[in-house]
């Protein structure tokens, strides 16, 4: 065999070979992140973030957010980019969102505590009679989550007062643990049945970034939960959230319930 017919059949082997690497990993990826792509099941519209208004800053041109809020939008971002989305991202004030907006593919931060545009979704969630883990006031600036047999608690409350009680400076809180309660909640836009409304929040601002953490991290822990024939279900998640020296150090999804796919 002449020695080119040799080298031209060497380098030809050795593009196939590569050819196939790369196929076997587009294909490989595309098989990891489909589970997550069923729970991010978005309609074909762009994606807008709506977040709550925070104490505005004279000097600030931009509405202000805090900084859980950013990090659980910053979490969810990720989340979009494993799932390869390339439509248009944005964000809106809770007190800017028009009725074209509401059309949207919509992730809303925080609870009604804080998001007035979340009461409004909850109201009409419980109008349609979905079983949602639901957010309550109760005295005070607390909190609380109806699991439908009764309220859970966020502990960290009394946390907080037992770390001042041992008089521990409160510049010092960010170094130590707190555990608060979450929900994911993942339901079709009542604005417009084509796009889908995912909600992040907690009864802390630390619940709600765990949130935003828990679809970037520990999407799998839902997944699993949902029915083997309903993967792409709309369902609401109730989570126990760990938090310790500015992290987030623990996520349990303790329920998950499927909501009515109406």
């Amino acid at each position: 065999m002449p020695v080119i017919d040799q080298v031209s059949g060497f380098v030809l082997s050795i593009v196939g070979a590569l050819i196939g690497a790369f196929v076997q990993r587009k294909y490989d990826h595309i098989v990891e992140r489909r589970p997550l792509n069923q729970i991010l099941n978005f309609g074909d519209d762009a994606i807008l973030f709506v977040f709550p208004h925070r104490a505005q800053i004279a000097e600030a041109i931009l509405p202000q957010t805090s900084t859980e809020d950013f990090l659980a939008m910053n979490n969810f971002m990720s989340a979009l980019l494993a799932i390869g989305w390339t439509n248009n991202v944005g964000v809106r004030d809770m007190n800017r969102v028009s009725s074209d907006d509401k059309r949207k593919n919509l992730v809303v931060i925080c609870s009604p505590k804080s998001n007035t545009f979340a009461q409004e979704l909850q109201d009409i969630l419980k109008n349609k009679n979905q079983p949602i883990f639901e957010f309550t006031p109760k005295q005070g600036p607390e909190w609380a989550i109806d699991i439908g047999v009764g309220q859970v608690d966020s502990k960290s409350f009394l946390q907080e007062i037992e770390y001042s009680r041992q008089d521990v400076p409160r510049n010092q809180f960010p170094e130590k643990r707190f555990d608060d309660l979450a929900v994911v909640t993942k339901v079709r836009n009542p604005w417009n049945e084509k796009n889908k409304i995912i909600w992040l929040a907690g009864l802390r601002g630390i619940g709600t970034w765990a949130a935003g953490e828990c679809i970037k991290k520990h999407w799998q822990d839902i997944y699993v939960k949902l029915p083997s024939n309903q993967k792409d279900c709309d369902f609401t998640a109730l989570l126990d959230i760990e938090y310790k020296n500015s992290d987030i150090t623990k996520i349990v999804v303790s329920q998950v319930r499927v909501l009515n796919q109406t």
